[in-house]
């Protein structure tokens, strides 16, 4: 490496720290603000993890399967608002929204001991436990001194530092059980059996497991999810995998309903709905997205079955196209695009990739700081366009690799 090669990386590892650090203050200084707000007579903000603890609140008084009912979960959210401010002026309470619980039963364990502590340490400790799986999984793909400052500095990690959601623990358990395939394939498979939390972000996993071979991944992940099934089951009782399938048919009703949020979502459908194009036909281009990933998906991981050597950009091709095929992802959702990133940057590093490579990945990631915002003020959601940009560069570089063989 030259000296200037060497000038260009202290730099960039320091402008990681900067932006990591930028985060934590924005995330203390927007809770703050939510939390002046909500205590001095104003409209209560509430965060995606008001719901979490919501939850939580509610299992200390009633079965699991009441998670899945309008009525108790909406009374539930309105009992959590006091507890993020005590002084939230009452006549608030009644607007607040009913919010959908999606998540299967054996998320609900996670979710038990969560009302143990008062909400906002509550938060604290969320965010901390989901991301170990995150950060454990990006040290295994980059050297120790970017692991970190790489993995904090993530854009869509802001979004999952002040709003409490899952990203965490979906990206991290992917990304992990991903890294551990070659070196522990019993480990991956518990890994990515635990992503299950989030069952649509599993969707192109078996067909990945399955086209490169991997068939002892493939069983561990399916035994811990029928573990994890059956552990709920033992805890929980079977009524509420019974509510949890009943309610998941309805999810599928609030596109029609208006009830999800399009500036929020970052998808090909909701690209295509906030561009204007009627719901039916967004659905249409959603439809053959997904077929496109799961040909692409498995083309991949086929092509790279004898070659160990790929296995980092067969998983990059796999993370990025998991939130493309998907209809329903968010922004915090495309924490799963870390260990993607990561892998990329690895191959570029190690396979010489010229400039215009460098330019191109980091000036995508950074864009996905203004995603929310665009989308917000213009009704334009480039979120699924920066992931086709992501999606390009590595399969190309996972061609070249091929070809080079």
């Amino acid at each position: 490496m030259s000296d200037f090669e060497r000038l260009g990386s202290r730099w960039l590892l320091q402008i990681l720290w900067v932006f990591a650090l930028g985060y934590l203050l924005s995330t203390v200084f927007t809770l703050a603000k939510f939390y002046d707000r909500g205590n001095n007579g104003l409209f209560p903000p509430l965060m995606e993890y008001t719901p979490t603890y919501a939850a939580s609140m509610l299992l200390q008084d009633m079965p699991a399967h009441r998670l899945y009912e309008r009525e108790p979960m909406l009374e539930y959210t309105k009992r959590a608002v006091p507890e993020m401010y005590p002084e939230a002026n009452p006549i608030w309470f009644d607007k607040v929204r009913y919010p959908p619980w999606l998540y299967p039963p054996h998320f609900i364990l996670l979710i038990v001991p969560l009302v143990l502590m008062p909400y906002w340490w509550s938060l604290v400790a969320w965010n901390i436990i989901t991301a170990i799986p995150y950060l454990v999984g990006i040290r295994m793909i980059l050297p120790s001194r970017w692991a970190w400052p790489f993995a904090l500095a993530f854009p869509p990690c802001l979004y999952n530092y002040f709003q409490g959601q899952t990203g965490f623990l979906t990206g991290g358990f992917i990304g992990l059980g991903l890294a551990l395939v070659k070196r522990h394939p019993i480990l991956a498979g518990i890994s990515i059996g635990l992503a299950s939390v989030k069952p649509h972000f599993g969707l192109l996993l078996p067909v990945a497991l399955v086209a490169g071979g991997h068939w002892r991944v493939f069983f561990s992940a399916a035994v811990t999810i029928a573990v994890s099934a059956l552990l709920s089951i033992a805890v929980l009782g079977v009524s509420s995998w019974q509510a949890f399938f009943s309610f998941a048919g309805e999810n599928l009703l609030g596109f029609e309903a208006g009830t999800y949020v399009y500036t929020q979502m970052t998808t090909v459908m909701s690209t295509l709905a906030l561009a204007g194009v009627e719901l039916q036909y967004a659905r249409v281009f959603q439809f053959f997205s997904m077929l496109t990933m799961l040909a692409l998906v498995a083309w991949s991981w086929w092509q790279g079955h004898s070659r160990p050597d790929t296995l980092g950009l067969q998983s990059a091709i796999l993370c990025i196209a998991t939130p493309l095929a998907l209809p329903m992802a968010y922004i915090y959702d495309l924490v799963i695009l870390a260990p993607a990133v990561a892998w990329l940057g690895m191959d570029m590093q190690q396979r010489s990739a010229p400039i215009a490579h460098w330019v191109l990945l980091i000036l995508t990631c950074l864009a996905f700081l203004s995603v929310i915002t665009l989308a917000d003020m213009y009704q334009l959601q480039l979120g699924s366009v920066l992931m086709v940009i992501l999606l390009l560069l590595a399969v190309y570089r996972y061609h070249k690799s091929l070809v080079k063989f």
